[in-house]
């Protein structure tokens, strides 16, 4: 699926208008080796096939609960069916994060980012090293 939002969806741009493309990649997923190969390529192919550089490929996926609901809102289906974005709208805006606050959102980004690092001598939510306290 792909969705251009922003301001080329809805007519409005200006000069320094770039171009916003949503998409999901139904068949790779974050977490698997080969995603950022395949979402890098894209955003390069898109990029090389509408002659600019201004060009920004979002990952439905990996967007806010916030964010996605304005792409569903405001944006326009280039490739995919109304039925397939309305389940994945469905899926994505009605997640738990979408009733935390912006301060508890980045409070489990902090911890999922110290969980990540395990035994590293720097934390995310201290900066120090360990051995520094």
């Amino acid at each position: 699926m792909a969705i251009l939002f922003g301001s080329h969806a809805s007519g409005e741009t200006h000069s320094r208008s770039d171009v916003d493309i949503a998409v999901d990649l139904e068949d790779v997923q974050p977490a698997d080796p080969e995603y950022n190969e395949r979402f890098f390529g894209l955003s390069a192919d898109l990029s090389e096939t509408l002659e600019t550089d201004e060009v920004d490929v979002v990952d439905l996926q990996r967007a806010s609960p916030e964010l996605a609901t304005t792409i569903f809102d405001q944006g326009v289906i280039l490739i995919g069916n109304p039925e397939h974005a309305t389940s994945l709208r469905d899926q994505l805006t009605s997640t738990e994060s979408s009733i935390q606050s912006p301060r508890e959102r980045f409070d489990a980004a902090l911890t999922k980012i110290d969980d990540h690092l395990g035994g590293s001598a720097v934390t995310a939510t201290d900066g120090e090293a360990k051995n520094d306290r």
